[in-house]
């Protein structure tokens, strides 16, 4: 049975990022919900992204597709992509795949921010 996608964003203005909460399963179904919620942010001048990933409970091809493209659309706009706490789901599926290293990955959301300083990207003019 599949767990119904929910995403929460919460900004950190002290940090400079935004954390994006994932809970439930990212697959073919769910997964444009968390494609569009990286591309408003990142189009929102909000290019530093920690997903907080410990209640991920299912991930397929397109969903690791969707954060592959998140690191993509974020370095490319000066930002960033980390994750936090990536679920043992998660954890195995970057391993079995060998994209482990293509993400930052941290303990918990209060060490990914710890990685941060603020900054905030210059706005076109």
């Amino acid at each position: 049975m599949s767990r119904e996608l929910s995403i929460g964003v919460d900004h950190h203005e002290r940090a400079g990022c935004t954390v994006i909460s994932v809970a439930g399963d990212i697959d073919r179904n769910s997964s444009e919900l968390l494609r569009e919620t990286i591309e408003r942010l990142v189009s929102e001048y909000h290019p530093r992204i920690v997903v907080d990933a410990q209640k991920i409970t299912f991930c397929d091809s397109t969903g690791l597709r969707v954060l592959l493209s998140g690191v993509r659309m974020t370095s490319e706009a000066g930002g960033w992509l980390r994750l936090a706490e990536v679920s043992d789901v998660l954890e195995r599926l970057l391993q079995i795949t060998g994209l482990y290293a293509w993400f930052p990955i941290d303990a918990d959301v209060a060490a990914s921010l710890s990685h941060t300083s603020p900054h905030h990207p210059q706005l076109p003019d």
